[in-house]
């Protein structure tokens, strides 16, 4: 019985040693998995608009679109932070020539409006527990 207790106490520190070195492993896979996640994000597209960026994590809402000679509003929706799509269409925007006029925040809503030497643009974004919905409307600054 003598014999057999270091080998099992040697046992035993073989098998925790190994498991925290596995345990580590498992935890640079994981950061790799991670870096590999942000790579492989959507990338920003062009939808209805042709000066009007959209997070590539947001999916198109048909049903509540209108689009008619390149103007009308755009709906989009998906799980991104308000805050985030706010700091994207205020830079994007801009990059696309798009003038920033005003900005507010409501009831936990972001609105945003910009404006071109012919035609002006508003951004609604909205959030709430399990999605985010983006309103884009583009409007000429004559009568239709």
């Amino acid at each position: 019985m003598k014999k057999t207790l270091p080998a099992i106490v040697a046992v035993l520190v073989i098998s925790v040693l190994t498991g925290c070195a596995q345990i580590k492993a498992m935890g640079a896979g994981a950061g790799a998995d991670k870096d590999a996640a942000q790579e492989s994000r959507p990338t920003p597209r062009y939808l209805d608009f042709s000066d009007v960026l959209i997070p590539g994590e947001l999916d198109r809402v048909p049903k509540e679109c209108f689009i008619l000679n390149g103007h009308g509003r755009l709906v989009v929706s998906g799980r991104v932070q308000a805050e985030s799509l706010t700091q994207f269409f205020m830079t994007s925007m801009n990059t696309e020539g798009w003038v920033s006029l005003n900005q507010y925040k409501f009831q936990g809503s972001v609105k945003l409006f910009f404006k071109k030497p012919d035609r002006f643009a508003t951004v609604l974004i909205s959030e709430d527990p399990f999605s985010t919905k983006v309103e884009i409307w583009v409007v000429p600054q004559e009568k239709i």
